[in-house]
């Protein structure tokens, strides 16, 4: 078993964007309502796999970590690292490639002061994607550790962000037993389950707890498959995920406007993204704009949602996220993430919902 030179009891996290400065500038972020903060991103070089930033975003990724550390000196911060599926596999393959990756990766989160590094590798989609995923957290691991005696500062967190299901498909698995010796935590994308794009002829649940319908499209299922697969060792590794982005359905019929009413994609609109996404913030000025119908949480799926005419939105509630960290919570899982924080309102009302219930 690895020893961890950082032990984290829990993780009340939350996403920054350097893309959504303009919203949530980095010096507004209230830090005391988190653990942890994730900056991303970093980006994967297709050509050199190196861990590269977008200079138009460098100095806001590089002053991130200091500037929210001035609200909350405690919290710590991980710098997030995302790419191209094909040229995370491509880098992985390759132990020159997996080098470059690794040194140029812990010399980014040295030098913007972070605390630890974030793969978003999404997904990897084969066996052997997965045996080198194995072989690339190995690897990374110990030069973690090389790294922290070398420098004589903390050893770096390392994490994952992984799919809500511990398998892609039946015979593609993630490598459980290295991501408990190797990671200190997982964090499941457990929502995102029903889009207006992936699930175009009714509304759905994106971001159902449980789901009457399909269980595996749930972030319970997600959280109970992947405890099983860590052979219960435990839930302790676990995180998972609660958007506070909304998806917008257009409505076959405004008079028929529950879970699974029939619709046609995308709705159109003020506040609503091209492909139907919107920002709680946003979703509180459409319901205040229309003082359109609202369902505070639906006790089934646990999911809220808004409808005004042809427009239906499903989103998280203060009272959805309550249930669903209390819920988490007696599952002993080690905490949640929020994607991400510029979406919530003013008031921080999401993220002062989850905080509070952990």
């Amino acid at each position: 078993m690895a020893e961890f030179a950082n032990v984290t009891e829990f993780v009340n996290a939350g996403y920054w964007l350097a893309s959504t400065d303009g919203t949530l500038p980095a010096a507004n972020i209230d830090a005391t309502l988190f653990t942890h903060l994730f900056a991303g991103y970093a980006q994967l070089n297709s050509d050199t796999y190196q861990v590269t930033v977008d200079p138009s975003q460098l100095i806001l990724i590089d002053q991130f970590s200091s500037t929210v550390k001035l609200s909350n000196p405690d919290v710590k911060t991980l710098l997030s690292i995302a790419g191209d599926a094909a040229v995370f596999a491509a880098m992985a393959a390759d132990p020159t490639n997996r080098d470059a990756f690794i040194k140029s990766s812990i010399a980014a989160a040295r030098g913007g002061g972070f605390d630890g590094l974030d793969l978003q590798w999404l997904y990897p989609s084969s066996q052997d994607q997965m045996a080198n995923f194995k072989t690339l957290i190995h690897s990374w691991h110990q030069a973690v550790v090389d790294d922290a005696t070398s420098v004589s500062l903390p050893q770096l967190l390392l994490v994952a962000t992984v799919s809500n299901l511990p398998y892609l498909q039946n015979n593609i698995q993630y490598p459980a037993d290295a991501i408990t010796q190797k990671l200190d935590w997982v964090n499941l994308l457990s929502y995102d389950f029903y889009t207006p794009d992936s699930f175009r002829a009714a509304t759905g649940p994106s971001s159902a707890f449980h789901n009457p319908k399909a269980n595996a499209l749930s972030a319970n299922f997600g959280i109970r498959s992947w405890a099983q697969s860590l052979h219960n060792l435990s839930h302790k590794k676990i995180v998972f995920g609660i958007p506070f982005h909304g998806w917008a359905w257009k409505l076959a019929n405004s008079h028929q406007h529950a879970l699974f009413a029939k619709a046609d994609g995308a709705a159109s609109g003020e506040y609503i993204g091209p492909h139907g996404q919107i920002f709680y913030s946003d979703v509180q000025k459409f319901i205040e704009d229309n003082q359109a119908g609202v369902e505070d949480k639906d006790k089934s799926y646990l999911v809220a949602y808004a409808y005004y005419e042809t427009t239906w939105i499903t989103f998280e509630s203060e009272y959805t996220v309550a249930d669903k960290i209390a819920l988490a919570k007696a599952d002993k899982v080690l905490g949640y993430f929020a994607f991400n924080i510029a979406a919530d309102d003013a008031s921080n009302t999401l993220a002062n919902a989850a905080k509070s219930n952990w």
